[in-house]
């Protein structure tokens, strides 16, 4: 056969397969004691539950939603120690004429802080948003392979009963041979497609493996992981309400959702950004211990030692210092208002794209599913009954030597 006809033969074995699905959905189950097979819903689910890609998400979700209290914390405060006036003839702090001990707290604007508990929430959010838009992404890629993988499980039967009539035709031609009727080179081409259609057997006997495997990378398990599904196809029309579908999928997508969170800790950071003009605080308190020499280095006595002068404590005092830090360089902070309102402007024109791209998304979908629902009616009622009408008429015609082989 030309290439031309094993192209229409191929397309031929697509529609029976579509066909045979819709018809003969689970006929070709095998149902192993040591494990029943796996319905389509448990496949998703145990993909969606095991899949380390959403169990990443997950945990980043948990990972940003962990450090908002740490964002709206104000700083540690800070503790010090500070021994002054030590002699130069001296390297013992203990000879210090003033000891003091310092608290000290930076005191964040609370209107700076609760923006940013605001931007990290929203941020927090959006990697929600990511696992959920992860696990719906797990979701259809599983059926995607699980309808992959029956594709290729029946591909394989159809490719056989394909490969069983060849096998008839070449017995067709050997007899027709014998007898006079058709040349050798019918016995030849014959038998040198059924050895081709062998090859092809090979080749969807592997893209079963794989989709087999497929699936159970996708279910978090080893790709050689044995199993057996249970076969599950419907084709329902795609009587689809459009504006519906659109309406549900800006709506409810995951991804839009987290575009929304980005927007709006895009807004956040302009609130932030307008509040750095705000002053912060620092609060110091100062607890100070004093001493004085009772003494003066006494000429007469040059050898004296600083461990050998009398010192008399003075009573302790308190220190407190209140700062304040000023936004005066307005050049910085406009700067910053600018970036962060860009940022937002960028945000909004991100989202409305997602928007589009959601609306474009849902009515290719249901363009391509109606129709290819269109295709599989024309196969089911017209190509595959006038095909084997005319496989059956052929064979006839030629087994009495009235049409030769390529027909």
């Amino acid at each position: 056969m030309s290439s031309t006809q094993r192209r229409i033969k191929r397309t031929g074995l697509f529609a029976a397969l579509v066909i045979s699905g819709l018809v003969l959905s689970g006929s070709w189950t095998h149902v192993f004691a040591a494990e029943q097979p796996l319905t389509l819903q448990e496949i998703v689910n145990t993909a969606v539950k095991n899949n380390p890609a959403v169990t990443e998400t997950e945990k980043r979700w948990e990972e940003k939603i962990s450090l908002i209290p740490s964002v709206t914390a104000q700083p540690n405060p800070t503790v010090g120690i500070m021994q002054d006036d030590i002699p130069t003839t001296s390297l013992n702090p203990r000879q210090g004429m003033m000891t003091e001990f310092s608290l000290s707290q930076e005191i964040m604007n609370p209107s700076k802080l609760k923006a940013m508990g605001k931007m990290a929430e929203n941020e927090a959010y959006m990697t929600k948003a990511d696992w959920s838009d992860k696990q719906v992404d797990i979701y259809a890629q599983t059926k995607q392979a699980y309808y992959d993988y029956l594709y290729a499980k029946q591909a394989l039967v159809i490719g056989k009963e394909a490969q069983q009539l060849m096998g008839q035709l070449v017995n067709l031609a050997q007899v027709n041979y014998s007898t006079g009727m058709v040349p050798f080179q019918d016995t030849l081409k014959t038998q040198t497609e059924f050895s081709a259609m062998t090859s092809d057997l090979l080749n969807m006997a592997s893209m079963e493996a794989v989709a087999k495997a497929r699936i159970n990378n996708l279910m978090g398990r080893a790709a050689d992981t044995a199993y057996e599904v249970k076969e599950e196809f419907m084709a329902p029309p795609p009587n689809f309400d459009l504006a519906g579908l659109v309406k549900t999928a800006i709506s409810e997508k995951p991804s839009i959702a987290g575009m929304q969170y980005g927007l709006a800790m895009a807004e956040n950071g302009v609130t932030l950004a307008k509040k750095q003009q705000l002053p912060d605080y620092e609060i110091r308190l100062g607890y100070k211990k004093n001493r004085e020499p009772m003494v003066e280095q006494n000429p007469m006595y040059p050898g004296m030692s600083s461990d050998q002068v009398m010192f008399e404590s003075r009573k302790p005092t308190w220190k407190i210092e209140v700062m304040a830090m000023l936004p005066i360089w307005q050049g910085k902070n406009k700067a910053e208002i600018k970036s962060a309102q860009a940022g937002l402007e960028a945000s909004q024109a991100a989202l409305q794209n997602m928007k589009n791209m959601a609306e474009l998304d849902v009515q290719m979908a249901l363009t391509e599913a109606q129709a290819t629902w269109r295709q599989i009616e024309l196969y089911r009622t017209t190509i595959i009954p006038q095909a084997e009408q005319t496989y059956q008429a052929a064979v006839v015609n030629y087994t009495n030597g009235k049409v030769d082989l390529m027909n």
